[in-house]
């Protein structure tokens, strides 16, 4: 049976020795000699717990409250810690620890209210970051953040317009050229048209950035 902490007087009040990183200190709080709960030990300072005062049911109710608040928000931190993240993302991972809805809503809220939750600007960062690293079509990038549970209306924000789409799949198509060089125009015209749909772009963008990747070659020999 899980243990039920309960209401009396603290006869002590002691610092955990071993601890989560990214939960911080913990106290461990006995009532008559006897384990009741743990606690996070700024929430410990702030309500003064000490041995000799009395912990009311509805005192005891409020701290553990405030308490499973604190240790979802600190996960939520630990989970944002290695790169921004969707509220999906954070919902899906916090729900793994079973956290009751309310505390889950408690937490996304203040994750918002602090700016460190915003799936717009998260979308736009995801959209931005493939660009400047692999190139993605809006058809891949729509798939990636749609995974990651982020909204429709919101990805459709974030997606690049006709012209950064065309930029992006000529970014693209400049990673193979080399590879591929020593094809004939039309097999090399092939296997790009492939790879650029393969990357998400559609037909029309792949077409539209290898007519402009021709027509820069064919300027360039007319300056040679």
């Amino acid at each position: 049976m899980p243990h039920q902490p309960f209401a009396g007087t603290i006869s002590a009040v002691e610092t955990q020795a071993k601890t989560r990183k990214h939960l911080g200190a913990r106290v461990n709080v006995f009532i008559d000699g006897r384990f009741s709960f743990a606690l996070d030990g700024m929430l410990a300072m702030q309500y003064g717990l000490r041995p000799s005062l009395d912990i009311s049911p509805a005192l005891l109710e409020e701290l553990l409250r405030l308490d499973g608040d604190a240790r979802a928000y600190a996960r939520a931190l630990h989970f944002l810690s290695y790169r921004p993240r969707s509220e999906a993302e954070i919902r899906t991972r916090l729900e793994r620890d079973e956290w009751p809805e309310a505390v889950l809503a408690r937490t996304i809220e203040r994750l918002r209210r602090e700016k460190l939750l915003n799936d717009a600007e998260f979308a736009t960062m995801w959209v931005e970051g493939r660009s400047l690293s692999r190139p993605r079509g809006g058809r891949v990038l729509r798939h990636e953040l749609s995974r990651k549970g982020v909204p429709r209306e919101t990805i459709a924000q974030a997606l690049p317009d006709a012209e950064h789409e065309i930029e992006n799949a000529i970014m693209a198509a400049r990673t193979k050229e080399r590879s591929w060089s020593a094809l004939d125009e039309k097999a090399r015209r092939e296997k790009m048209l492939a790879f650029l749909q393969r990357r998400g772009f559609n037909y029309g963008t792949a077409r539209a950035a290898l007519q402009r990747l021709q027509e820069e070659a064919e300027e360039a020999d007319e300056k040679l």
